[in-house]
């Protein structure tokens, strides 16, 4: 009898697309023909078409019982390889049948026939560990893709409480700023009205712009350096009418640089604290000068005042450390802050961030 031939299969599942399983079929008709080739070459059996007829159909066979045997039965079971080895034998047996059938030749119970069966049982059970394989390929691909998914899904998760977070840090700031401003100014309102009435309405009027800008700034989705600047304008005119001559103030930055989106509270804090820290303690006063520049793809932002200096504030505090915290949430190392105290006195904040 002629030997047969067992191809090892390349896929059981319905995941694999028409273009796909046909290639397998035919790199299962291949295999099958290589191998019957190699048995006739090698001497066993008859002549080379009858070695190919009986490979072919053992092949097919075995291919085709050892895949239902892997879509009905679970992974890792017992029953899965008992089922996997009855298909190998069967599908040899009936593979030797239906070649025999075609030939129309008796089948006997030879030599040739315990070679063929354990032919088909070698090429079976090496294609069973193939299919074996590619099934795990395929589960560790979709358990790849389930953790990217969730990976994805956790970063997602994480964008969005560092957006809270940093709007909370935000809504904090405000708080810690806003009050104090509003109740001292407040306060020195109620001091010129019977003083000074003209200098009042004029206080009134920066004021009521100062507010409207800031809730405007606040309720905005995005803004821009001119926003900001705006908003910083009004509030270092309430400390100008507040100080009188101890406080002068200059804002530089060219129309383009004021179109540039800025977020809100970044800049205030460090003009706070030149006023709170730098001005207000000296008996003459000092300047306020907040430039914006745009410098190797990044802006620059500075301000600098010539007040008191740093003295027991190194460049620390809640307000400077809010700010530094949001940079990092809003730009990550692309965003920074420096407060130096220059040789000739007072106090030099820059930021730098992605223009």
């Amino acid at each position: 009898m002629p030997s047969p031939m067992i191809a090892p299969p390349f896929g059981t599942r319905s995941r694999f697309a028409p273009r796909e399983l046909a290639t397998h079929a035919l790199v299962l008709v291949l295999g099958n023909l290589m191998v019957g080739v190699l048995l006739r070459v090698l001497g066993f059996g008859g002549s080379l078409g009858v070695n190919v007829l009986y490979s072919q159909c053992i092949g097919l066979s075995i291919y085709g019982l050892a895949s239902g045997a892997f879509a009905i039965t679970r992974r890792a079971s017992g029953l899965r390889l008992a089922l996997i080895l009855l298909a190998i034998l069967l599908g040899g047996l009936l593979g030797q049948m239906a070649a025999n059938l075609m030939l129309r030749a008796r089948p006997r119970f030879s030599s040739d026939f315990l070679k063929a069966e354990f032919v088909g049982l070698f090429f079976g059970c090496l294609g069973s560990i193939v299919m074996f394989l590619r099934e795990r390929y395929w589960d560790l691909q979709q358990e790849l893709q389930a953790r990217e998914l969730l990976r994805v899904e956790a970063e997602k998760r994480s964008a969005e409480a560092d957006k809270r977070s940093v709007e909370a840090q935000l809504k904090l700031l405000q708080a810690q700023i806003e009050p104090h401003f509003l109740f001292n100014t407040l306060a020195n309102l109620a001091g010129l009205i019977p003083a000074d009435p003209a200098l009042a309405s004029h206080l009134l009027e920066v004021l009521n712009r100062y507010l409207r800008a800031s809730l405007r700034r606040t309720r905005a989705e995005g803004g821009t350096l001119g926003d900001e600047l705006d908003l910083l304008e009004a509030y270092l005119e309430v400390f100008r009418i507040r100080l009188g001559e101890r406080l002068t103030y200059q804002i530089a930055a060219t129309p383009a640089l004021r179109a540039l989106p800025f977020p809100p509270m970044l800049l205030q804090p460090l003009v706070e604290n030149a006023i709170r820290h730098g001005i207000e303690p000296c008996i003459q006063g000092g300047s306020i000068r907040i430039a914006a520049a745009r410098e190797a793809g990044a802006l620059r932002l500075t301000v600098r005042d010539t007040g008191a200096g740093l003295g027991d504030i190194p460049g620390s505090g809640f307000g400077l450390d809010n700010v530094r915290a949001r940079l990092a949430a809003l730009f990550g190392p692309a965003g920074s802050m420096e407060v130096a105290e220059p040789p000739e006195g007072g106090v030099l904040a820059t930021l730098s961030l992605p223009a």
